[in-house]
């Protein structure tokens, strides 16, 4: 695989990951880690406190059901849209999606929305940048790809340490 002089200098200049390895850490902190920590409340027999919408069982499988959906859909965009319209259009129609998507922040999906948004704009290691507003949709996309899975990680390592 050959890459443009553009994708090169983008390769130095950013210490953003490669889209395989964002999206990989995204569903694993988000995604997997979230379904471990529900897992383990299953597991010590956690009831909660208050009233709770949804059993365990319930918000486990909203979590892989709806993550995993957000991956397909993500992986799906990146790989099929090739040209650069395409990419373009892509980038703006996903990094808009995100935003709708933070009521599922907790599955991930605007952290992997987000990522192949940034992917298709080229701001990840190894893709050839656009310009115009598929760049700030994908800056957008690369925002909620970093900050939803601080948030849930934080999320949930304080809900254990706060749990008695």
């Amino acid at each position: 695989m050959t890459t443009s002089p553009t994708a090169a200098v983008v390769d130095r200049r950013t210490r953003v990951p490669a889209y395989p390895v964002l999206v990989g850490a995204i569903y694993a902190i988000c995604v997997l880690g979230m379904s471990t920590s529900i897992l383990a409340e299953m597991a010590f027999g956690y009831t909660g406190s208050g009233d709770a919408p949804r059993s365990l069982g319930e918000q486990l499988a909203g979590v892989l059901g709806f993550g995993t959906l957000a991956l397909v859909v993500s992986v799906l965009s990146v790989r099929l849209l090739r040209s650069e319209r395409q990419r373009q259009v892509g980038a703006i129609v996903l990094g808009i999606a995100a935003v709708p998507a933070l009521a599922f922040f907790w599955c991930g999906m605007p952290a992997l929305l987000g990522a192949a948004a940034a992917a298709l704009a080229g701001l990840t290691r190894g893709r050839t940048p656009v310009a115009g507003a598929a760049r700030v949709f994908g800056l957008i996309g690369l925002a909620f790809a970093i900050i939803n899975p601080i948030v849930n990680f934080l999320g949930v390592t304080i809900s254990w340490l706060t749990t008695s």
